[in-house]
């Protein structure tokens, strides 16, 4: 194996699928919209000198050069970032992935790492969101919402969950998110929202086209803060899946008979969800319809099943 270089992979915009190695001889590597940058970014949302890549005590780094907008390095405005395997970088209309990689396993396209390489006028995001889709394996959901935020952009995210078999759809005005559902479900918006960007196993397209009627209930909080909460609520679900044997979306949850407690020790809220069971509510009605989010009824439902009141497969 050669050795290894940081690569830029296009996630959208005109380069889509284009990988540009930066390499390893400290070369300063500007992207902007100006002429002059070694990646001309035809883009309104880009600085005529955006940013600077450039090597410095054996690592590759990356400096806002003061543009604009900023840069976007992992969901948050950065100066200077060292960059690592997998980082996610937004410039103006250009979604980026950080990878490293053999110099072996470059695309032989007649340029060598670290030099200049111009491409005036060719990244122009003109359009590219209307073929903006992707695997969510390779763009979580997250990245791709921090980048039409930033891009300011409008339209319909539409996702699919393989591994539950279920879609949803997201609505944004201008890079912000103000209704988002599953399927038929009647679930807050923003309980949706932080349910798909949980998603981690199908696909994703960006649509034009703009939601055709008012919704019943809108997003209201701010699109960073709802990201936020998401990825903590994701993590404490983890953390108990990971103490405590708690059931898929999918599975069938039943209620032990007879039961090991007396219903009427029950907390109202868990016997609520006993109820449920009893009365032939799945396991994923309960988590779509009741009001509760994700997190909470999971924390109940594990309870439940720690005192061995419920069983699931």
């Amino acid at each position: 194996m050669g050795e290894s270089i940081h690569v830029l992979q296009f996630l959208t915009g005109r380069y889509k699928g284009k990988a540009f190695p930066l390499g390893p001889d400290g070369h300063n590597f500007v992207v902007g919209r100006s002429s002059d940058a070694d990646l001309v970014l035809a883009d309104a949302n880009v600085s005529r000198k955006h940013a600077r890549f450039f090597a410095e005590r054996d690592r590759m780094w990356i400096a806002d050069l003061g543009s604009r907008n900023g840069t976007l390095i992992n969901g948050q405005q950065r100066s200077r970032h060292c960059l690592h395997n997998g980082d996610r970088i937004v410039l103006g209309g250009s979604l980026i992935a950080v990878e490293l990689r053999g110099t072996d396993e470059l695309p032989d396209t007649g340029e060598r790492a670290g030099e200049p390489r111009k491409r005036q006028g060719q990244a122009s995001d003109t359009g590219a969101s209307k073929s903006m889709s992707g695997s969510l394996e390779d763009i979580p959901l997250v990245d791709v919402l921090q980048f039409l935020a930033t891009s300011r952009k409008s339209g319909t995210i539409n996702v699919r969950n393989d591994a539950d078999n279920i879609a949803g759809t997201v609505h944004l005005q201008e890079g912000n998110a103000f209704y988002a559902r599953i399927g038929d479900a009647k679930m807050d918006p923003e309980k949706a929202l932080m349910r798909m960007i949980g998603w981690t196993n199908g696909r994703f397209a960006l649509d034009n086209a703009p939601l055709k009627e008012e919704p019943h209930k809108r997003i209201t909080t701010p699109l960073g803060h709802i990201l936020m909460e998401s990825a903590r609520i994701q993590d404490e679900i983890s953390h108990l899946a990971d103490r405590y044997n708690i059931p898929e979306y999918r599975d069938q949850v039943t209620v032990v008979m007879p039961s090991p407690v007396r219903w009427h020790t029950l907390e109202a809220d868990e016997l609520d969800i006993i109820q449920s069971l009893v009365e032939g509510m799945s396991w994923a009605d309960i988590l779509d319809n009741y009001p509760a989010d994700d997190l909470t009824l999971t924390q109940r439902i594990a309870k439940l099943s720690k005192r061995g009141l419920v069983s699931y497969r």
